[in-house]
Formats: structure tokens, sequence, C-alpha cells
């Protein structure tokens, strides 16, 4: 089942975008259900975490709903969230909720559809993507979108994820080879970060979404910037 909200005060933007995510949807012989909200506050009043894809409008009413998708990352991290504007002007804002696509009005069907349709492609490629860790007593399954970076210290490994850590003795060449390649890339030596989660590249740090500070060695520079870019790049319509 995939569950997708709409929120945008727009009535006519509102209506359209449902029928084309029907249109779009019926051909996939996928379970889905479409839910619309209004306004962020609307949204922010339901069952969140019951959500896969938001589209949401950046600008409603004069009201900058910015501020709606940063509440929905303190409460969910994993919800896709697509913004519909009128303006290019929120996308260093967006980098920040980490936003999958922007889609510009008036929004054409075939940029929805592609949008849309690799969308659930990722989500459900992540849901099914895992690594399993040992260490001296236990196996874990983790989820590779949930890991923000991972560092070795000498012959011991620490994966940060979103919800807890994890100690094992592994390589990072080892773990390299189990981890999609576009999305985690050797920052440092003794590094590497998830794309997903990065917000901003510094001269010699990578800002995570959790505040956290991973370096990056002066060799590898731009190298992790030009990668970075392309990433984020890859996300704007």
């Amino acid at each position: 089942m995939v569950r997708i909200a709409i929120c945008e005060d727009e009535k006519e933007t509102q209506i359209l975008l449902e029928s084309n995510l029907n249109n779009i949807l019926k051909h996939t012989n996928k379970e889905y259900e479409i839910k619309k909200y209004s306004s962020g506050e609307e949204l922010l009043e339901s069952e969140l975490n019951h959500i896969d894809i938001l589209l949401l409008d950046i600008q409603m009413g004069q009201i900058n709903d910015m501020d709606t998708a940063r509440k929905i990352r303190e409460i969910d991290d994993n919800m896709e969230i697509i913004f519909i504007t009128s303006l290019i002007d929120y996308v260093q804002e967006g980098y920040e909720v980490r936003a999958y696509r922007y889609l510009l009005k008036p929004i054409e069907l075939e940029e929805l559809k592609k949008h849309i349709l690799t969308c659930i492609r990722e989500i459900e490629k992540n849901k099914n993507q895992y690594i399993l860790i040992k260490n001296k007593s236990n196996t874990y399954k983790i989820y590779s979108n949930e890991i923000t970076y991972i560092e070795v210290q000498k012959k011991d490994m620490l994966i940060h994820t979103i919800n807890k850590d994890f100690n094992a003795r592994y390589s990072l060449e080892k773990i390299e080879k189990d981890l999609n390649v576009e999305e985690f890339v050797r920052c440092h030596k003794s590094f590497i970060i998830n794309l997903n989660h990065v917000e901003n590249i510094k001269s010699n740090v990578a800002i995570l979404d959790s505040g956290e500070e991973v370096p990056i060695s002066r060799y590898r520079h731009k190298d992790i910037k030009e990668k970075f870019l392309k990433f984020i790049g890859d996300r704007i319509c």
C-alpha cells in the first residue's frame, strides 16, 4: 500500500493533483490511498506516520509551509516530501528537510508521473535494502536509509543511524560494497556519509541534518562537493 497526501489550499490544484495521481497509479497494479489537506495545520493534526509521499505546497496563502516540512521531519524522517511551488526560491531551505523533488506550477502530468513513479520505486527499494552487521554476540539488521554516517577507529566500526548506534568489527572497504554507492560516499579515510542526511558541505566538514559534523579530508573535498551538488541537483525538477 502506497499512501500519498496532498497538502494544497487551492481547491482546483488539489482536485487536479488527485485526478492525475489516480490516472498514474491505476495503471501500476499497486494498492494506494490518497488523502487531501488544505493547510499545514490540518496535516500536522493527522496521522503522519502512515504517509509515504507528501505533495506539499510551500506557499499557501500568506503562510510559508517550509515550517510545516520542518515539523514533519521532527516526527517522520522517512516520508518523501515533494514540494509544489510557483517559485524556485525555497530550494536552499528544502535541503534542510531533504525534499525529494520540486514541482513547478503549473504541474505537467508527465513530470508528476515521472517523479511519483520514481519515488515509489525508491521507497520500495529502501524498505528492502539493509545490511547485516555482526558483533560478538548479536546480528543486527540495519536499513541503509536510516544510516547517517559510519566511522572507523582502529579496528572498531561505529554505525550511526537515526535512532541508535551500532558497534562492529568491520572495515570501511567491506561495508562500502554492501551500500548504495550513489548515496554513500567516503569523505575521509575513516568516515562514510549518507548524502540523504547531509545538509551542507563546508571546507572541511559535512553538516548533517542531525547537526553533527563529519570531517572531510582535504584531497576528497572537491569530489565530495561535486557528488553532493549532483545528488541534490537530481532532486530539483
